[in-house]
């Protein structure tokens, strides 16, 4: 089957949706399927694996590095030339509204992954001033009028389905179907005590933060606990790799709350010093509220690594308190981080199990599933009159 991806960011920019749609793609090419990859076209595309079409974009100002595509009179050429069995859309924005074009105009089935949970995130970056309820209540009209278009929507959790409907969404059909993880990739064997020594943390309990800093993943939550624990633990330190447009806010609070000695930010790192931070450092941490899989937490226990996570959304359905992790609230994210640290040994080998339980075959089989029930979905349409 030939697939056409559509994502709202990818590469050189870096977020969970790009990971995600990477990482999906590999495992749909590992089964035989080809990809193509339609994309917002940045400043300096980079090399990539991918076969890409980028579509001609502009910035959006109020996120750096993003970009908003701008569809093409070409677009539809494009695809048909192509020959694209089926589109998934990895975005909410300008590229579900183009994939969804492509897909009517050329009466190709649509799935569409839902990443983001956009009504809060827009809070943060929307050039619009409008009350917070307000804005909410339009993302969640947008949300609905779109969501009911796809064949298939795929959620990577429970709890994401649970809340689109409890929010009054309406869809064809929506299938849960986890991003998985690259056991592969992500091993115990990777730990390298020389990744530690290159930031002066040999010999020291750390803490890894993975992600994108944007100020609605509250790694502000991780700094105050590190803070709090300053006191009774001298060898704890964080190390925070990513970037994002809350960088330069992080590194401020960082320096007012005077732990500046206790706290490194690596940048991006590339893949193989990725793999040894996951497997070096004694525990990953993730504090926001806002993932809908957090697939960084699989990465961590691939690689034998214990997880202290927020109690909310899809976070609880990967970390099992006591087993695997350890489960916080917003103030309460120091005491989880002192018990993962103290039993990260013997939640090891639970660590290990939940992460091939969600190994890439697996999902991604789970995935051919929900293509076929989106296949399946137009035929029927297209038997009943209705444009598919």
């Amino acid at each position: 089957m030939k697939i056409a991806m559509f994502a709202d960011s990818f590469y050189p920019t870096v977020d969970g949706a790009v990971v995600a749609m990477d990482t999906v793609s590999r495992g749909l090419e590992a089964r035989g399927h080809e990809i193509v990859v339609f994309a917002p076209k940045p400043k300096t595309p980079p090399d990539t694996r991918w076969r890409v079409h980028y579509l001609p974009s502009v910035e959006f100002k109020s996120y750096p590095g993003y970009r908003v595509a701008i569809s093409p009179s070409d677009m539809l050429e494009r695809m048909r030339a192509e020959k694209v069995d089926l589109i998934h859309c990895h975005g909410l924005a300008a590229m579900a509204i183009l994939s969804l074009t492509a897909s009517r105009a050329l009466r190709i089935p649509h799935v569409l992954t839902f990443h983001t949970m956009a009504h809060e995130a827009i809070r943060y970056y929307t050039p619009l001033r409008l009350q917070e309820e307000l804005m909410s209540s339009l993302v969640w009209t947008y949300l609905r009028n779109l969501l009911k278009r796809p064949e298939a929507v795929v959620v990577p959790s429970a709890p994401i389905k649970e809340e689109l409907i409890s929010w009054g969404v309406k869809m064809k059909h929506c299938l849960v179907v986890p991003t998985g993880v690259d056991c592969s990739r992500f091993r115990p064997d990777n730990h390298d005590i020389e990744f530690l020594r290159r930031y002066g943390f040999q010999g020291k309990k750390v803490v890894l933060h993975v992600g994108r800093l944007s100020k609605e993943k509250r790694l502000d939550i991780a700094l105050g606990a590190v803070k709090e624990l300053s006191g009774t633990d001298p060898d704890l330190r964080l190390l925070v790799v990513g970037g994002g447009p809350a960088l330069e806010h992080y590194k401020d609070m960082v320096r007012e709350l005077g732990i500046s000695d206790r706290v490194v930010f690596t940048g991006f790192l590339p893949d193989r010093d990725l793999e040894v931070a996951y497997a070096t450092c004694d525990m990953l941490v993730i504090p926001s509220t806002f993932e809908t899989q957090g697939l960084v937490v699989l990465e961590a226990m691939a690689s034998g690594r214990p997880v202290g996570g927020m109690r909310a959304r899809a976070i609880p359905e990967f970390v099992q308190e006591g087993k695997n992790g350890c489960l916080f609230d917003e103030d309460s994210c120091a005491e989880a981080i002192m018990r993962c640290l103290s039993r990260a040994e013997s939640m090891r080998i639970s660590a290990l199990a939940t992460a091939r339980e969600y190994s890439v075959d697996a999902c991604t089989a789970q995935l051919e599933e929900a293509y076929e029930t989106a296949i399946t979905e137009a035929r029927s349409q297209s038997a009943g009159g209705r444009p598919a």
